[in-house]
């Protein structure tokens, strides 16, 4: 009876912690092309949280090369939305790139981006992916991205990426200024 009682113990410690931590929506996909015949697509995408969630995946590949991943999730810290695409035709250039969105209760936001562009060889790859949590425990909101690709040795890859937090009450660059107009 007291080993019962202890694992009930525990499981009721673990379900009060995973109910404090944020959901956390999660993407990616990735599309390559040799330009001889068909290439590959393949895609990911998951939400892990205490709430109310939703992802999906698409993939076809042929003459051009598509995958595309999206998860969305809403629970007590908040929501996070996680989407990613990757396109590699036969001809021309791959392309991939993510989008990424957390929002708080407490008000705060984060978000990433992410691109990739694979060319100017006949064997191409790109790749995207990101997560974004609306964060915990006194925690703001989180989002990060990656890209990457790549060429055969005629190629090149562009790649960035970019990620922005704000918090309630704190003023960054990107925060619209409300402007005086003078005479």
């Amino acid at each position: 009876m007291k080993r019962l009682t202890s694992a009930i113990a525990i499981a009721g410690l673990l379900t009060t912690v995973t109910s404090a931590m944020a959901g956390q929506a999660e993407s990616s996909a990735a599309a390559s092309s040799n330009g001889w015949g068909p290439g590959t697509a393949t895609a990911t995408a998951g939400y892990h949280g205490g709430g109310v969630g939703f992802a999906q995946t698409d993939t076809r590949s042929g003459n051009v090369n598509l995958a595309r991943g999206l998860s969305f999730g809403f629970d007590g810290q908040g929501l996070s939305l996680s989407s990613s695409y990757a396109v590699a035709p036969q001809l021309g250039p791959a392309l991939a790139g993510t989008f990424n969105l957390a929002i708080g209760t407490d008000g705060s936001v984060s978000h990433s981006t992410g691109r990739t562009v694979a060319l100017g060889d006949s064997s191409r790859q790109a790749q995207a992916g990101g997560f974004a949590s609306p964060g915990y425990a006194g925690r703001p909101a989180l989002a990060g991205a990656t890209a990457s690709g790549r060429t055969g040795q005629r190629g090149r890859v562009m790649a960035g990426t970019r990620s922005q937090s704000y918090r309630p009450g704190v003023l960054t660059r990107s925060t619209p200024r409300l402007l005086r107009r003078t005479r």
